[in-house]
């Protein structure tokens, strides 16, 4: 992982943005991005292509081929806007994929969830004003690098006012009781890039578009066990799906038949939903949220691999626990020990090896 930075023509950039918005026309080209680039060379035209030296896939993202990631620095707006248009150029040859996630802020630190997998000319609505995006490329190959060019982003203010918005405190943050596993895995990638370490302390959840950055904390779960408490980044997706937003309301959801904080695979194992199966295949186990081994262990004591905790997403709202909020649960949660062992040829694709012989999500 290494920073690209590029100070005199960003400042150029900056002064022709001001001058576009004036003009009336809110843009934002950059010539030559500066920003975090992992296993992805930032070309002389301001492309973007996977390096030689790449990375092998993480297991989330299919675990074959080389993968790599770009995260932009904040780019700030003259303007409030609530929508960004993206458009680009690609070139993908067989067996390459291209993916460009952006995502909103109103002061440069709190960030929405990532808006995935933008096809150009696509829009990604925002629920509050902001004044910072960022962008997000993640390139994969087999064979041949994929290619991004030409990455263009327009920010559109479609709400006449913000100010009922502005004025409004910050809502307490839902939680919700899920089934858990154990992540283990040590020694692998996780989808930011981070190494996971013996007594690591993070989480997977099932959907890339609250996937933190490498080392960083933009994303983060309370999550409570047993009269035990502990807060933690995402740092990784999975295991059972990549695009499943569970904690959102129904409306908001990628399975918007499922109501807010019934996980797909919960639905998949305990309704029969999709016919029982998630993305990686037929749900065996539920688990929504994966747990490293430093919470699992050594903060929550669990024995085996399997638990039902409650989950507190903190990008959502203030702190529940600070407000002394109650859990929202789904009615009639099943136990922990409801579901029958794992088969591991039906495990989904995650499932590898962990510190001392365990599996993830086994």
């Amino acid at each position: 992982m290494h920073r690209v930075v590029h100070r005199p023509v960003r400042d150029v950039a900056a002064f022709a943005l001001l001058i576009a918005c004036l003009a009336g026309l809110p843009a934002y080209a950059a010539p030559q991005p500066a920003g975090i680039a992992d296993g992805i060379i930032v070309t002389p035209g301001g492309g973007f292509a996977l390096a030689t030296d790449a990375p092998p896939a993480p297991v989330a993202f299919g675990g074959a081929g080389r993968f790599g990631s770009f995260i932009s620095d904040a780019l700030a707006y003259p303007h409030v806007f609530d929508t960004l248009r993206v458009a680009y150029e690609t070139r993908v040859p067989r067996g390459a994929q291209v993916a460009l996630d952006v995502r909103a802020s109103a002061d440069g630190a709190r960030w929405t969830p990532w808006v995935v997998d933008l096809a150009p000319g696509a829009t990604a609505r925002f629920d509050q004003p902001a004044r910072f995006a960022q962008y997000r490329v993640r390139l994969l190959a087999t064979g041949d690098t994929p290619l991004l060019r030409s990455l263009r982003l327009t920010p559109e203010r479609s709400a006449p006012s913000f100010t009922a918005f502005e004025n409004e405190p910050p809502p307490v943050a839902p939680t919700f009781t899920v089934h858990a596993t154990r992540l283990g895995l040590v020694g692998r990638r996780t989808a930011n890039g981070h190494r996971i370490v013996k007594r690591d302390r993070f989480v997977a959840l099932p959907c890339v578009c609250v996937l933190s950055s490498r080392g960083g904390s933009e994303y983060m779960v309370r999550i409570t066990h047993n009269g035990r408490s502990v807060v933690a980044p995402v740092y990784d997706v999975g295991p059972w799906n990549t695009r499943d937003n569970y904690w959102d309301p129904q409306e908001k959801r990628y399975f918007n038949d499922l109501r807010q904080g019934w996980p797909q695979d919960h639905a998949a194992f305990f309704e029969g939903h999709n016919n029982g199966r998630a993305q990686h295949g037929r749900v065996r186990f539920p688990t929504a949220i994966d747990i490293a081994d430093g919470v699992w262990w050594d903060d929550f004591g669990i024995k085996g691999d399997r638990a039902v905790v409650d989950v507190t997403f903190l990008w959502m709202g203030r702190d529940p626990l600070e407000q002394a909020a109650q859990p929202q649960s789904p009615p009639e949660m099943p136990p922990a020990d409801a579901s029958p062992a794992p088969s591991p040829a039906d495990a989904p694709p995650a499932d590898v090896p962990g510190e001392e012989g365990q599996e993830r999500g086994g």
